[in-house]
């Protein structure tokens, strides 16, 4: 007894388009999570206070102000203040990325 091969049912034009749009967004979505890879792999998890001044453009006074009105966390370690990046990212992430 010969065993049956299982043949593909004709794919539609219709079917076609629709996998090459599925594709092209896949191929997208590959492209914004290495750049967002590249990124996070650039940015240290934790940066000093006149590291986020540079960064941000801020006077010491003024990274002084927001870190009082608990828009960060921030945590000390040997006497040296240090701020969570994640929360500078969330409140600030188009003029964190500017270098």
């Amino acid at each position: 007894m010969q065993k049956q091969q299982a043949q593909n049912p004709p794919i539609s034009d219709e079917t076609r388009f629709i996998l090459s749009e599925v594709e092209k967004k896949f191929s997208e979505l590959e492209i914004i999570i290495k750049s967002e890879a590249r990124l996070s792999a650039a940015i240290p998890e934790t940066l000093q206070p006149s590291d986020v001044c540079k960064r941000l453009g801020w006077s010491r006074s003024k990274f002084e102000q927001f870190k009082r009105d608990g828009l960060f966390r921030t945590f000390k370690i040997g006497g040296k203040v240090y701020v969570y990046t994640s929360d500078l990212l969330a409140l600030f992430p188009k003029d964190f990325h500017k270098k």
